[in-house]
Order: structure tokens, then sequence, then C-alpha cells
């Protein structure tokens, strides 16, 4: 380095290292967890896990039944209407095949739905290489864009970390899933549907990021001015918002309560056929 240069040159080269050294860690990242297909099939222990909690879980069965049938007869003899035994039968039955059926459902019907859309756009040309544009620093740029710069690879470091969540929000939510299954019983402690609304907006927060980054490099032409720099600031603090905004969505009242009950009364209908075709053979 010469000793003589001025101290804005020194910052430069500062963050032109910064740059080089969190760049190459979030591409590593982005490679691994993002920019391709989810595969859980690595991980291995996640199975272990699971039996323990499912083994929980149907001892909770067991227990919420007894406990509603206490509280039916109870309401009987005091005279008070409450839910039919059948009623509790037919859900326990219910969280049953549930339980047994969500690592199914996760993996089978909604994983597969996510890659497929995140492959859609990996194949049109959305990888680590491509995202270099946002990086790439011009030897001549001023202070302005060396920091713009700066700012998008801590903001790719941040997605990146993202993703990492995502992993285990989804180990998280697979191994819950029992527990979420046999609360149907219980009338005040129903957390399935919860359970859902969770699954599809930690899962398909890929399908929907990996479409807004590749329109966000569709967008930018090139990153050779402030305003480009500045443009894809913005667009990449919407990216990462875009899991709440997935979660806003299916909590809201409207048309995202009506279609997250009408995908998890089509994921009934698919558990109950995968349950039939599993006792009958067929």
């Amino acid at each position: 380095m010469n000793p003589f240069k001025s101290p804005i040159e020194w910052l430069k080269e500062l963050i032109a290292e910064l740059v080089k050294d969190f760049a190459n860690m979030a591409f590593d990242w982005l490679e691994i967890f993002m920019l391709k297909p989810t595969d859980f099939s690595k991980y291995q222990k996640i199975d272990v896990l699971y039996d323990f909690v499912f083994a929980l879980a149907s001892s909770l069965c067991i227990v919420f039944v007894a406990w509603a049938i206490i509280g039916i007869m109870f309401n009987q003899m005091a005279g008070v209407q409450s839910r039919g035994l059948s009623e509790v039968v037919f859900k326990a039955v219910l969280a049953f095949i549930l339980s047994a059926s969500a690592p199914w459902l996760l993996e089978k019907v909604l994983l597969r739905l996510n890659n497929a859309i995140v492959q859609y756009f990996l194949d049109e040309g959305l990888d680590t290489k491509t995202l270099e544009k946002f990086v790439t620093m011009p030897q001549t740029a001023g202070m302005a864009i060396s920091l713009a710069t700066l700012t998008i690879v801590i903001l790719f470091v941040l997605l990146g970390l993202q993703y990492i969540q995502r992993l285990g929000e989804y180990i998280v939510l697979l191994v819950t899933s029992p527990i979420a299954a046999h609360s149907i019983i219980s009338e005040n402690m129903d957390i399935w549907s919860i359970w859902w609304r969770e699954s599809v907006s930690v899962i398909f927060s890929q399908a929907f990021q990996v479409a807004l980054l590749w329109l966000i490099l569709n967008l930018l032409t090139g990153t050779e001015k402030l305003q480009d720099y500045m443009m894809a600031i913005g667009l990449m603090v919407v990216l990462l918002k875009g899991p709440k905004y997935i979660r806003q969505f299916l909590y809201s009242s409207g048309s995202g309560k009506t279609a997250v009950g009408m995908a998890g009364g089509a994921s009934k209908m698919v558990i109950y056929k995968f349950a039939a075709s599993k006792m009958t053979g067929k």
C-alpha cells in the first residue's frame, strides 16, 4: 500500500476488502441454502427427534381424549350441552392420520411445489455469478458508490442468515407437527391451523424470494450509476421482508384466510386418500 494515500483512498481500500470478504461469505451461504431446490434428506438426525416428539404427542393424545370424555360426562350430569363422544373419537382418529401424514405433506407436496418454482427461476439464469453485478465496484467509483456496494453485500449476508433461520424453522415445524395434529382433539388448544399457515409461509418463502430476486436482476440492467445501487438497496430490503409479507397475507382476513382454508381442505382430502391407499395397499 502507498503510505502517501489520502484518508479517503485508505477508506475506499478498506471498504473494497470488506466487500470482497463479505461477498464471498454471502454467496457461499446463498449457494447452499437459497439458490438451489431445498433438500432436507441429508439431515438424518431429524428423524430421531421427530420419532421422540411423535411418541410424546401420542401420549398427549390419550390425555386429550380422556380429558374430553370426562368433560362430556360432567356436562351431561350438569345438563350442559357439549360436543358428543363421536366427535371426540373422530378427531382422535383424524389426529393420528394427520400426525403420521404431516411429514409426507411437507416434503412430498409443499416442498416439491416450492422446489419446482425455484428450479424454474434458476433455469432462467439465477446464480451467484449473476448476483456479482450487485457488488461490482469500478476502480474509479466514488465514496457514495463504495458505501452503497458495501450495504448491498451486507444485505446479502442478512439474506443468507435468513435462510439458515428458515432451515431451523422448517425443522421445528416438522418435529412439532404431531403435537399440532393431536391438538385438534382439544377445543381450546387447537393449533393445527396455525401450524399449517406457518408451514406454508416458511416453505414458500424461498419460491417468493427467488422469484423476486430474479425480477430485481432483470429490472437493473447495470450498476454503473449511484441511482442503480440505491434502487438495488431498496429492492433488497423488500426482498428481505418477503417472509413477513407472506405471513401477513396468510393471517389477514379476507382472501388470505380463504386461500389458506381452501388449501387446508384440499390437503386434508389428499391426506385421506393417502391414508386410504396405505390401508388398502393400492
